[in-house]
C-alpha cells in the first residue's frame, strides 16, 4: 500500500512539472511570435521608406519631362524650322516612349492612383504630339475626281457608277519600313553618340555635351570620357569598357554591359542585365538594379577642371549621396542583403583615374 501510495506520489509531481513545462513552452512560442511581428514591422517600415523615396524620385522627374515636353511641343510652330518638323516630332515621340518605359519600370512601387496619373500623362502627352503634328504638317487627303475613261476600263481604276476613284498620295512618302527597336531610336536621335567601336579612347568635351542625350552603344575594351554635364545618357552593350562622365541632373540607363566600370554622377541609375562591373557613383536617388549579378559600387571620384561648375550648372545637390543604397528589384527580401550587388572594399577601390 505504502508503494502504491508513493507512486502517486511521484505522478502527482511529474504532473506538475509537466505543466510548467506547458506554460514556459507556451511563453515562449509568444515571445517569438511577437519578435516576429516587431521584425515584420520593421521590414515593412524599412519597404515603406524605400518606397517613399523611389515615388518622390519618379514624381519629380515625370512632371519635369511632362513640362519640358509641352513646353517644346508649344514652341514646335515658333522655333522649329518646317524642314525640321517631322525630326522634331519624331524626338518628341521618342522622349514620350522612354518615359513610358519608365511608368512601366517603377509599376512595382507606385501606388494604384499614382500609376494611374502617370498612365494618363503618357496618353494626353501622345494625344497632344500627334494634335500638333496634324496641325502643322496636314497630310493630303484623297481625291476624288470625275472624269470619263475614253481609252476603256483600266486594271488599276476602280470603277463605281462611271466615276473613277483616283488616289493623289503625297510623293514623299515611302513604302513603310521595318519598325525600329528602342535602342535604334534612342542611337537615331540621340545628340552625341559612340556606336560600334572597340579599342578606342573617346571623349566629348562640355560644349559638345552640355544639356544634351548620350547614346553609347555596342562599344568593345574602349575609354569613353565625357566632360561636362549632358541631360540623360542611354548605354548599350558594352564589354571591357571604362566609362567617365560628369554631373547628369536626369537620368543614366545602362543594359545588358560586361565586365565594364562606370564613374557617374546622376539623379537617377536604372542598371539591367549587367554583370561583374564596377559602378563609382554619385546618384542622388538611388541607384536601382534589375537582372545583374556580380556588381559592385563605390563613391564617386573622378576629377576635372570644370567638375565643381558642372554641378552648380545642374543643380544636382553634391551633399545627397546615396551610392551605397541600391534597390535590387529582383531580391524583395529587406532583412538578407541582396546577393547581386556589394560594396567594393576601401583597400580595392582606385583612387588615381590614369587618363
Amino acid at each position: 500500500m505504502a508503494d502504491w501510495k508513493g507512486t502517486i506520489d511521484i505522478s502527482n509531481g511529474m504532473s506538475e512539472d509537466h505543466k510548467s513545462g506547458v506554460a514556459e513552452r507556451l511563453q515562449r512560442r509568444e515571445e517569438e511570435r511577437q519578435a516576429l511581428v516587431r521584425k515584420r514591422k520593421e521590414e515593412q517600415d524599412g519597404m515603406d521608406d524605400k518606397v517613399q523615396e523611389s515615388l518622390q524620385s519618379f514624381l519629380e522627374i515625370l512632371k519635369s519631362e511632362r513640362l519640358s515636353l509641352e513646353k517644346s511641343l508649344a514652341e514646335s510652330s515658333l522655333l522649329v524650322e518646317r524642314s525640321m518638323l517631322i525630326d522634331h516630332f519624331d524626338e518628341l515621340s521618342l522622349r514620350v516612349q522612354k518615359l513610358q518605359r519608365n511608368v512601366s519600370e517603377s509599376a512595382l512601387f507606385l501606388p494604384p492612383y499614382e500609376l494611374k496619373t502617370a498612365q494618363n500623362v503618357i496618353v494626353l502627352l501622345q494625344s497632344k504630339i500627334q494634335e500638333t503634328r496634324d496641325q502643322l504638317l496636314p497630310k493630303k487627303k484623297f481625291t476624288f475626281s470625275k472624269k470619263q475613261n475614253k481609252k476603256g476600263p483600266s486594271v488599276e481604276s476602280n470603277k463605281s457608277d462611271g466615276v473613277d476613284f483616283n488616289v493623289n498620295l503625297d510623293s514623299t512618302v515611302s513604302k513603310s519600313s521595318p519598325s525600329k527597336s528602342e535602342n535604334d531610336l534612342v542611337v537615331e536621335f540621340a545628340a552625341c553618340k559612340f556606336v560600334d567601336r572597340a579599342g578606342e579612347t573617346l571623349q566629348k568635351n562640355a560644349n559638345e555635351i552640355n544639356q544634351k542625350d548620350i547614346a553609347l552603344v555596342n562599344l568593345s575594351n574602349c575609354s569613353v570620357l565625357l566632360y561636362g554635364a549632358p541631360s540623360a545618357i542611354h548605354i548599350n552593350k558594352l564589354n571591357r569598357c571604362t566609362i567617365f562622365c560628369g554631373p547628369v541632373p536626369g537620368s543614366i540607363f545602362i543594359r545588358e554591359c560586361i565586365e565594364c566600370t562606370f564613374v557617374l554622377a546622376c539623379q537617377q541609375l536604372r542598371i539591367h542585365s549587367t554583370t561583374n562591373s564596377e559602378f563609382y557613383i554619385h546618384v542622388t536617388s538611388k541607384a536601382i538594379i534589375e537582372d545583374c549579378n556580380k556588381v559592385k559600387f563605390a563613391p564617386y571620384n573622378w576629377k576635372y577642371e570644370t567638375l565643381e561648375e558642372d554641378y552648380a550648372a545642374t543643380g544636382l545637390s553634391k551633399q545627397r549621396n546615396n551610392w551605397d543604397r541600391v534597390d535590387d528589384f529582383n531580391w524583395l527580401a529587406a532583412d538578407v542583403h541582396s546577393p547581386n550587388w556589394s560594396i567594393i572594399p576601401s583597400a580595392d577601390r582606385i583612387t588615381s583615374w590614369k587618363m
